[in-house]
Parts: structure tokens; C-alpha cells; sequence
């Protein structure tokens, strides 16, 4: 009796190799590399900081679960590529949006300080043009002199300007008013328009305590030069909302 002969077992054939080699994707790995290409969005504004930090949670994630898949999930690439996107711009929006706020609190102090210095030195008028966007600002004394003289608008916001808490002071005391700058106390942004609000603080008289003093300026986008121009937004010694007094 011949014995059954056993077929030796038959190579898969070309068109059959990829279905036996297949291998499903890490779902988290495709969340990972979504979350990584749409973390570009936090250059837009720096609230959207939690999308690259999920898209790296995802990553890490997804790269766990492919290790111990024991070869049944693939992926790997594909997480890897959205946990760097995510990185990439989770550093770079961040350290964009520092600078970028560095560069509007000291361009921002800068414009306080000459305002204020101006009201120190008595030349109130001057600084009453920071209220003026820089296309409107009149610049030259002589012309100055002549635009609150004939004018009788401008005139009567001139003696409102310099009767107004704070800015009376400061006229009156000059530089004995010992004005020190404290601290930023808000940066806000509404469309093409940032509003900084900056803390000081003067001697009203020489046996008072020193009294606050809230700076308000903008950078606002000017559409006739087609570029950001700064003006003194107004001055209060109340302080702004959400402040304790």
C-alpha cells in the first residue's frame, strides 16, 4: 500500500503577498499626524497651545501600542512624523508668541514713558497729540500752538485732558511726582488692534502715599500707511476691571 504523499506547502503568489503581510494601521498614529499638521494653527494664537499637546500625547501613545502589538499594528512612521509636527510647532508658536510679546510690552513702555515725560515737563499739549493716531498727530510747536488756539474743539479736549485724575498731578508735581514704572498689567488683541495696559505709580503730594496710575495704549493697524501705528488709548487712576483696588 503506497503511502498518501504530502504536498510541500505552496509559496503564497504575488498577487496574495500583500494580503498575508497586512498589517492595520494604529488609529492613534493617523489621530497623532492629524493633530500634528493642524498644531500649525497655534501661530495663529497661542490659546490653541492644547492641540500640539494632544497631537504629542497621541504620538507617545500610539507609539506604545505599536510595540506591543507584537507586529499586528503598523504605523510607526506615521506617528512619529505627527509627534514631530506637534513639537515643531508647540516650540516655535510658543517662543513666537513670547518674542513677539516682548517686542509689544517694550515698544509699549517706551511710548508711556515719553507721554508721561512730556506731562512731567509741563508740555501738555504735546502729549495731548499721543491720543491722535500718528497720521493725525501735529508734531511741529509752532503748529501745535496755532491748533489749540483756533480751534475750539481741540481746546476744549485740551482742558478736559489736563483736568482729568492723574494727569493733573503729574503737571502740577513734575518731576517730584517720582514716577516709577511697575508692571505690565494686561495684553489684549482684537482683530488688527493691541490694547496694553501698563501700571504706574506717583506721589500726588509730597506727604501722600503713592497713587496708581493705568496706561492705556494701542497698536492699531492703519489701513492709509498700511502698517501699525501706537497712540496713548487714555489714562486712569482707577484701576481696570478685575483689579482690586
Amino acid at each position: 500500500m503506497t503511502a498518501p504523499t504530502v504536498s510541500p506547502p505552496q509559496p503564497h503568489l504575488s498577487d496574495e503577498q500583500p494580503v498575508a503581510q497586512y498589517r492595520s494601521i494604529a488609529p492613534l498614529a493617523v489621530v497623532a499626524v492629524l493633530l500634528g499638521i493642524a498644531s500649525a494653527l497655534i501661530l495663529t494664537t497661542p490659546l490653541l497651545a492644547p492641540l500640539p499637546v494632544a497631537g504629542i500625547v497621541a504620538g507617545i501613545a500610539a507609539l506604545r501600542s505599536i510595540s506591543r502589538s507584537g507586529g499586528q499594528l503598523a504605523g510607526r512612521s506615521i506617528a512619529i512624523g505627527g509627534l514631530c509636527l506637534a513639537t515643531f510647532f508647540l516650540g516655535f508658536g510658543l517662543s513666537r508668541h513670547l518674542a513677539r510679546q516682548y517686542e509689544l510690552e517694550k515698544q509699549a513702555h517706551r511710548m508711556a514713558d515719553v507721554f508721561l515725560g512730556l506731562l512731567q515737563n509741563g508740555k501738555s499739549k504735546e502729549a495731548h497729540q499721543f491720543r491722535q493716531s500718528p497720521g493725525m498727530r501735529i508734531t511741529a510747536p509752532e503748529a501745535i500752538a496755532e491748533h489749540y488756539e483756533k480751534n475750539a474743539e481741540a481746546a476744549k479736549e485740551l482742558q478736559g485732558f489736563v483736568s482729568s485724575d492723574g494727569i493733573r498731578d503729574l503737571i502740577a508735581r513734575g518731576r517730584d511726582a517720582n514716577l516709577q514704572f511697575e508692571s505690565v498689567h494686561s495684553a489684549t488683541r482684537d482683530a488688527q488692534t493691541d490694547t496694553l495696559i501698563l501700571k504706574y505709580t506717583y506721589e500726588p503730594s509730597s506727604a501722600a502715599d503713592r497713587k496708581p496710575l493705568w496706561v492705556h495704549i494701542n497698536r492699531k493697524y492703519d489701513e492709509s500707511t498700511k502698517r501699525y501705528e501706537w497712540e496713548v488709548g487714555g489714562v486712569q487712576t482707577l484701576p481696570p476691571m478685575g483689579v482690586e483696588q
